[in-house]
């Protein structure tokens, strides 16, 4: 038996004639029969079995291509799961991951010392825990001591159908691997990712990473795919399956810097399932101090270069459709009654492709609206975060810029410590979103000009 939830997003529209919700949001058209059944699963879990119809098997696969809803296994422990945790220069940080590990009744492990500086000591901390370890002399980065991991596990006579990779400042709970471990029932499944919570400190940057951190991707689960609300997962703690790991050729070592979000892309353009999956949740020990802090978003930024490189537009700082676009230029650019007239017409217009919908202009009107307005925030953050320099350069000769600059400055991190509630005086949390903001942007044209490569500078926009 198989088990599948709705997205708590979703809403049946005329009767259950429609369906509006998904990732991205949109209409789903729904027979009468089916709006009836989908009515019955906005409060149960839908359950599915070798006697259910074929018909309700295909609706149920449609909704769960959509992002509208989401599988629910059964928690299952993967037989024969094998752990490979890289680790470079952290041997408090690496007992307290092996001994998590092993307290999760995980028995395979691989360490890798990506050339630390104190070889011995690590060996012993992989010794007391019953840890194979693989010693790299230099330090080739995180893709490419897991692949030594990887190439050590495939030379085995029998190796292993599962693998998980953890960093060595995660520390796993009892439960972890079981909440993952159902969702490759589903032979197409290739990868599975839980949740990354930021361990409680008690420094100010602890508590802003708790309510902030970009590996925490939330509370929802979600495919994984480039366009979408989770559109990448850290490799800080993921299980795969070792044909889907191998079809693609597993972390690309030629990245120092967004080999994760990489292979899951790659995974998904070989067709195969990643999910995100928040029933498990693991712990990370991340930088309590604002240098290390910033210094770590500079490498992410550092990745939108060679990502965009190998996928070009997955990554862009904005993305929706050309009507946004326009929507918000002329909104910017003084003109709120034109703006307002283009918006209508935009309306308007996508009323017309629902047919005979009985209130598709209401939800056409809706679905703009909450378009355009969640383009008007990707613009506000992409004027801080990747076109920072540009920002700053236009507000030097333009008011308008100045002003745009402001709101662009205010707006996400006013209204993510309104939503978030986080232990942090706003005047602060805007300091450090800022901050934030600035290192990631720092990071973003270091690579740009370093790999002389500036499409993930570029809006994305579609009609």
């Amino acid at each position: 038996m198989t088990r599948f939830v709705l997205d708590h997003r979703v809403e049946l529209i005329d009767g259950g004639r429609g369906l509006l919700g998904g990732d991205p949001t949109r209409l789903l058209r729904l027979s009468a029969a089916g709006g009836r059944l989908v009515s019955t699963w906005l409060t149960r879990v839908v359950e599915i079995d070798a006697s259910t119809s074929p018909a309700v098997v295909a609706l149920v696969e449609r909704l769960v291509d959509a992002g509208a809803a989401h599988p629910l296994p059964d928690p299952s422990r993967l037989p024969d799961l094998a752990v490979v945790i890289p680790v470079r220069d952290r041997p408090e940080a690496l007992d307290r991951c092996l001994a998590a590990l092993v307290a999760a009744d995980v028995s395979d492990l691989v360490v890798v010392d990506d050339g630390s500086t104190d070889a011995a000591t690590h060996a012993l901390v992989a010794e007391r825990h019953g840890a194979m370890l693989v010693r790299r002399e230099h330090s080739g980065g995180p893709a490419a001591a897991r692949m030594s991991g990887w190439h050590a596990l495939t030379a085995r006579h029998e190796p292993p159908q599962f693998m998980a990779f953890v960093d060595s400042d995660i520390e796993v709970t009892s439960e972890w691997w079981s909440a993952l471990g159902g969702h490759f029932t589903t032979p197409e499944v290739g990868l599975v990712a839980p949740r990354v919570t930021h361990v409680d400190g008690d420094t100010l940057v602890d508590r802003y990473e708790a309510a902030s951190s970009p590996l925490d991707l939330g509370p929802d689960p979600a495919a994984i795919s480039a366009g979408t609300r989770v559109s990448y997962v850290p490799a800080a703690a993921i299980v795969v399956r070792a044909a889907a790991f191998a079809a693609i050729g597993g972390f690309d070592e030629a990245l120092d810097v967004g080999e994760d979000v990489d292979l899951v892309w790659r995974l998904a353009d070989a067709g195969w399932r990643c999910r995100y999956e928040p029933r498990s949740v693991v712990g990370h020990q991340g930088r309590s101090t604002l240098g290390p802090m910033l210094r770590r978003r500079v490498d992410y930024g550092r990745s939108a270069a060679k990502l965009d490189a190998r996928h070009p537009g997955a990554l862009p700082p904005l993305r929706g459709s050309c009507w946004s676009a326009g929507v918000t230029a002329l909104a910017a650019a003084g003109h709120p009654v034109v703006a307002t007239a283009v918006a209508i017409g935009n309306a308007e217009m996508l009323a017309r492709k629902f047919g005979d919908l009985p209130q598709a202009r209401r939800i056409a009107l809706r679905l703009v609206f909450r378009g355009h307005v969640g383009f008007a925030r990707q613009v506000a953050r992409a004027l801080v975060r990747p076109w920072l320099p540009i920002t700053l350069a236009a507000a030097l000769v333009s008011r308008r810029a100045r002003r745009l600059a402001l709101v662009g400055a205010l707006v996400h991190p006013v209204l993510t410590w309104r939503s978030e509630r986080p232990d942090v005086a706003l005047p602060m949390w805007v300091a450090l979103t800022l901050a934030d903001d600035a290192a990631y942007a720092a990071g973003v044209w270091a690579g740009c000009v370093g790999d002389s490569h500036y499409g993930a500078l570029a809006p994305n926009c579609q009609n």
